[in-house]
């Protein structure tokens, strides 16, 4: 009884493990865990408006300085003044701003001009000079402004202090701020002077107004503030500018201010139906028409827009349903095309780029398709129709006409090769089909280089017709649990096996034994690769590190698996083998030294059901049990 319990618990203690391992869940490459699908985000194909204004800010807080010195512009401490006398006194004074904003001249002494204009000042400066000068002329310029220093608060990137020049704007703050974020208002950003609010920038009004002079200069302790944009709506279709729009806080703007912003409609726009979307208190969407004509003026309907609106104007275009001709066959750009009216096949074969020079010019055919009735072939001479445009040949399309352009019956250009790698010449050559051989081809490249690699040569024929494998496509249907291993081995084999076809051909026999039997007849498209000598051993399969190992002279398998970091857990060493560069595929017992080229291949042990083998061996034992029993009775 004791040894039964001791059956059960090992058998309970390598069953248990791999229940739990088995019932983790895996994740993707994405890390999301298996049976999650991320939501895909939609991309916002509508920029707002006057965004774009900001996409180059400065990378330091340097901004250049520039346009006219403004008429208002107030003198203060840290402005540089320059003084020129001419006539006969011909003197010239440098005049900085002292702290209290008074500046020093000789003769004149102390003048204050603290939070005077330059005309203010010049009047007074004039008055102070005719008391020492005479016949004397004036000119007063500013040689350098004065630093203020201003805050950019709210919805800004940088929000914090900033010095710069009084002949700076509040729009040059703003951009060293770093621009408003995404949520930040673009025709709301307020200018507090002093401790109250001295003005409302829009910058729409920047942006479309050239005249407006809105773009305040700036004054020491400013603060610009940069709220929340609470009202904005979209604008899309037939308008010259579509994008996402703000809606001024401080006026009321209508579905006519907005088209105007937009750039107003494009000559292809529906006017008879303007296209208004409204958000509902529900949360659900109510459409509304407007003929745009009617827009604007006085008793008009011209409705209030309200945030998250979404107009739309239609184009002409979308009024009619689309009609389609297709070409098929020997043009450059064969599909479907839109038809035009007054379109001919002449015109529908040059909007296809052209015919190929393989074009069958003496016939072509036009398929006329109707509704519900079989598809009428008319025959044109296509030469004709092409050298004579809208004339007799040249067939006048209609909705859904079928163009066909036939190929030249055994049409070819000369059948040609590719060869690749390690010859002398490698590219492209030409060849005789049903006469020209692989030798002659790799002759006519200047042979193998010293570099070449004959043991891996390789014959490609790309368009091989695909072999049918109706066991791999049942084993595709099957899961993994489905398979046994040697099913899973040659599904595994098959899924990682090239698409391209390879043609078996021995090029070592062929170009150092001169074998004439593996001289195949090469075809149209064919692909020779020669490739360079490689000094690499490959170990794949379940070792620690899998990859190249440098080729060890003498050296057998354990060299290369130790050099490998050894077996992993899950390697099946008894079942490791060995892949010569010629193809061979040996045990590893039977190979004492490696050659570069050769690969070995650890597989991975067979799966086990421990719970199957417990039920087994449960099985076995009752049945010897029934056995025993049976025979013990018996006897008695």
């Amino acid at each position: 009884m004791k040894r039964h319990l001791a059956l059960l618990l090992v058998l309970f203690g390598l069953f248990l493990p791999v229940r739990i391992g088995q019932s983790q869940t895996p994740e993707n490459e994405n890390g999301a865990r298996q049976g999650e699908v991320a939501e895909p985000e939609e991309p916002d194909t509508l920029e707002l408006f006057g965004a774009h204004f900001f996409q180059h800010v400065p990378s330091g807080e340097a901004l250049p300085t520039g346009g006219a010195l403004p008429d208002d512009y107030r003198l203060g401490p840290g402005d540089r003044l320059g003084i020129f006398l001419g006539g006969k006194v011909q003197e010239h004074f440098d005049a900085p701003v002292s702290t209290d904003g008074k500046i020093y001249l000789p003769s004149v002494g102390v003048l204050a001009v603290q939070g005077k204009t330059l005309a203010q000042f010049r009047v007074q400066l004039n008055r102070e000079l005719a008391q020492f000068y005479s016949n004397y002329s004036l000119t007063l310029m500013l040689a350098a402004p004065k630093n203020v220093r201003v805050s950019v608060i709210g919805e800004v990137n940088a929000p914090g202090h900033y010095t710069l020049s009084a002949l700076h704007t509040v729009m040059d703050a703003v951009l060293l701020a770093r621009s408003p974020t995404p949520r930040g208002a673009l025709r709301d950003i307020q200018l507090f002077r002093g401790d109250s609010l001295h003005a409302h920038i829009d910058l729409y009004q920047f942006l479309l107004q050239p005249q407006s002079r809105i773009d305040l200069f700036l004054q020491n302790g400013d603060q610009i503030y940069i709220p929340l944009a609470r009202r904005r709506i979209q604008a899309t279709g037939e308008v010259h500018r579509p994008a996402v729009y703000e809606l001024c806080p401080q006026k009321q703007e209508r579905l006519s201010d907005i088209l105007e912003l937009a750039g107003g409609l494009t000559p292809l726009a529906f006017t008879d139906k303007i296209e208004l979307s409204r958000l509902q208190k529900d949360g659900s969407r109510r459409l509304h028409y407007f003929d745009a004509s009617a827009l604007g003026g006085d008793g008009m309907e011209d409705p209030p827009l309200e945030h998250d609106d979404r107009i739309h104007v239609y184009s002409l275009k979308e009024r009619n349903p689309l009609q389609a001709v297709t070409v098929y066959g020997e043009v450059n750009e064969p599909g479907e095309y839109e038809l035009e009216q007054n379109m001919h096949v002449s015109d529908l074969v040059l909007r296809a780029g052209s015919l190929k020079r393989s074009a069958y010019l003496l016939e072509a055919e036009v398929a006329k398709v109707e509704p519900n009735t079989a598809a009428r072939t008319i025959r044109i001479d296509l030469r004709r129709a092409l050298e004579r445009p809208h004339l007799e040949e040249d067939l006048l399309l209609e909705a859904d006409d079928m163009l066909f352009i036939r190929r030249i019956p055994d049409w070819h250009v000369g059948a040609v090769v590719e060869v690749r790698g390690q010859v002398r010449f490698p590219g492209f050559y030409t060849i005789v089909e049903d006469s020209t051989r692989l030798s002659g081809i790799i002759g006519e490249a200047g042979g193998l280089t010293e570099k070449a690699d004959v043991r891996e040569a390789k014959l490609i024929r790309p368009h091989a017709p695909p072999v049918e494998d109706k066991e791999f496509e049942r084993l595709q249907a099957m899961t993994r649990d489905q398979m046994s291993d040697l099913e899973y081995e040659y599904y595994v084999m098959k899924q990682n096996a090239q698409d391209m076809r390879e043609i078996v051909v021995d090029f070592e026999a062929l170009m150092q034994r001169s074998d004439r039997r593996e001289d195949v007849l090469l075809q149209p498209g064919d692909i020779i690769e020669i490739p360079e000598q490689s000094e690499l051993v490959l170990v794949s399969g379940r070792v620690s590190r899998p990859g190249g190992l440098l080729c060890e002279p003498g050296a057998g398998v354990s060299y290369y698996i130790d050099k490998a970091g050894g077996f992993s857990w899950d390697a099946d060493p008894a079942h490791t083998k060995v892949i010569k560069i010629s193809g061979e595929i040996v045990d590893d017992e039977d190979v004492e030294a490696l050659s570069s080229g050769d690969r070995i291949w650890v597989p991975r042990k067979p799966d086990r059901n421990y719970w199957q083998i417990f039920r087994d061996v449960i099985l076995v034992a009752g049945q010897v049990a029934t056995i025993y029993l049976v025979i013990h009775n018996a006897v008695k």
